[in-house]
């Protein structure tokens, strides 16, 4: 029988722990150059090309099951990943150099940080569409040459001194008489053991170790989200409410604007910058933005393209307007919804300097970190379309699109394109980053409406008056009644709506209610919007045009 202690230090072996070790140093040294200049981070490109790949109903069950954690999953599960290839490849290199009879020296781990430089370079990043050495991201080839080239003399040299060291650890050695006493007599399981190779061995048992580490990780997720509140499904029948629905009232409600009380969880008028939602499609982080060295260019289609630095843009007259926000991939009742006062430059006012061509027919935005996406000709002429640069007073935040982001009114998250570096007008039908992974295109906010106070499984007092308060939203439409129901939607009562800062934010309302028996109450909401349109109650997912549904909660009256 092999004895961990006594066997022998195996080329595959050293080889594979050294190239694991130097392997995690350069995987954070990548992704140290990443956040830091923007340089190739391997992880982020492969999580691109996945997300790309995966069919857009397996990748929308994957987020209402995990969440927003599902993407940081997906990159963490890719980097290790790459930390297993650079061990794997430390491996065979230092095996083949055991193999010819020779010693490894430093001139080695200059020849494998090539290879593996050339290897990145020529043929896995192509294979992502990302081009020769990263050409086609926004970090350019000469950025994507030098990172990776860092890297991987970062790994070359650091594999060839950890197996040095390892190489100079003495082997712990049995007395004889011991390991007789462990394994007096092999038997034939135990010379097929000795006769199996180290490498074969190393291999499978990592492989499935990984495997079983990935699946009780996921379902565990799983698990919790179900347990911790399911996927935001209504806790009503849909048949039941769709039993009296009217989609649309003529002529629409007059507003019952009013006194809006204080209550416990309700959402302030006005988010701040630091709990404004934030959502991306980068795996691990957001780009870092100097704005000494940004630059904006207004190009494609126009009879005038320009480049404007940061103190050009800031130069130019702004407007401001109060704007709510949400991310087409909220669930009915989820938390990827904001509103804030937003300070920029009109669309417009740029198209109209640059001259648009005849023919155009869309404006594509382009980021620092690749991001793409695509408004129609008509929609970037609207006087509410914005080019962001200030948010609720202060200068745009790194995380929410520093320098200078789009505020597309009306329409989804997805669109207000953050980290800008170039406004495209284009005559063709541009999908952007999103769309080519089957989100729809024209991203129009579905009127939806939440419960913030009580919250759900809560519970209130009997003969006492609650405040059931929240939120209601569709996009530049206003909000003109929200009706609740304390009865699973038998009945609905109006609720009183605080009075808009802008006919392009959400809505605050309440509605006071004084529970008279004890036992479990289902509260549900629905907004109608000011063209008369009624909140659907219709549940469906958020892929691909955004979510529908009632929100609804359970509390217990006590």
């Amino acid at each position: 029988m092999k004895i961990p202690f006594l066997q022998r230090k195996s080329p595959f072996r050293v080889g594979f722990i050294a190239g694991l070790a130097a392997g995690i140093v350069a995987s954070a040294v990548m992704l140290f150059i990443n956040v830091t200049w923007q340089g190739v981070s391997l992880p982020e490109v492969f999580g691109s090309l996945l997300t790309a790949l995966m069919p857009a109903p397996m990748f929308e069950y994957l987020h209402r099951l995990i969440g927003e954690s599902a993407k940081h999953i997906l990159f963490y599960g890719i980097l290790v990943g790459q930390c297993f290839v650079f061990a794997l490849s430390g491996a065979l290199y230092y095996s083949r150099i055991k193999a010819r009879g020779d010693h490894l020296h430093w001139y080695h781990g200059l020849l494998l940080a090539f290879m593996l430089w050339l290897f990145a370079g020529v043929i896995l990043l192509p294979l992502t569409n990302a081009g020769l050495f990263g050409e086609n991201l926004d970090a350019g080839i000469g950025l994507g040459m030098l990172s990776l080239a860092v890297v991987g003399l970062v790994f070359g040299l650091l594999f060839v001194f950890i197996t040095d060291a390892i190489n100079r650890v003495p082997m712990a050695v049995l007395p004889q008489a011991k390991v007789d006493a462990i394994n007096p007599t092999p038997t034939k399981r135990d010379k097929l053991l000795e006769d199996e190779p180290d490498e074969q061995f190393s291999r499978r048992v990592i492989l499935k170790r990984g495997l079983i580490v990935v699946g009780i990780t996921l379902a565990g997720v799983g698990i919790w989200r179900f347990v911790t509140g399911g996927f935001n499904a209504s806790k009503i029948p849909v048949a039941q409410l769709l039993q009296h629905y009217k989609s649309k009232i003529v002529p629409p409600p007059t507003p019952n604007y009013g006194t809006i009380h204080p209550a416990p969880f309700l959402s302030p008028e006005i988010t701040s910058n630091d709990q404004y939602y934030v959502v991306s499609k980068n795996l691990y982080a957001d780009p870092t933005v100097n704005g000494a060295g940004w630059s904006l260019t207004v190009d494609g289609q126009v009879e005038h393209p320009f480049t404007l630095d940061y103190t050009q843009l800031m130069a130019l007259p702004r407007k401001q307007q109060v704007e709510s926000m949400m991310c087409i991939s909220n669930d009915v009742g989820g938390p990827y919804m904001s509103n804030a006062l937003w300070e920029g430059i009109p669309l417009m006012d740029l198209l109209q300097r640059a001259g648009v061509k005849p023919g155009a027919t869309k404006v594509a935005f382009h980021a620092v970190d690749d991001y793409t996406d695509s408004i129609h000709l008509s929609k970037a002429l609207e006087p509410t379309t914005l080019l962001a640069v200030r948010m609720n007073g202060a200068t745009l935040p790194q995380e929410h699109g520093f320098p200078a982001r789009m505020l597309v009114p009306g329409i989804y998250g997805m669109k207000h394109c953050k980290w800008l570096t170039r406004i495209e007008v284009v005559n063709y039908d541009f999908q952007g980053f999103w769309m080519q992974r089957g989100w729809d295109d024209l991203g129009a906010v579905r009127l939806t409406s939440r419960i913030d106070t009580p919250l759900d499984g809560g519970n209130v007092s009997v003969n006492r008056t609650t405040y059931i308060a929240g939120v209601a939203f569709s996009g530049n439409k206003g909000i003109s009644e929200v009706d609740v129901s304390v009865n699973a939607g038998q009945t609905w009562q109006r609720a009183t709506l605080k009075q808009p800062l802008s006919d392009l934010t959400w809505v605050l309302w309440e509605y006071a209610w004084q529970p008279t028996i004890t036992g479990q109450a289902i509260i549900a909401v629905r907004a109608i919007d000011m063209e008369g349109n009624v909140q659907d109650p219709t549940e469906d997912p958020p892929l691909p045009k955004g979510s529908s549904g009632y929100h609804s909660i359970i509390t217990n009256v006590s």
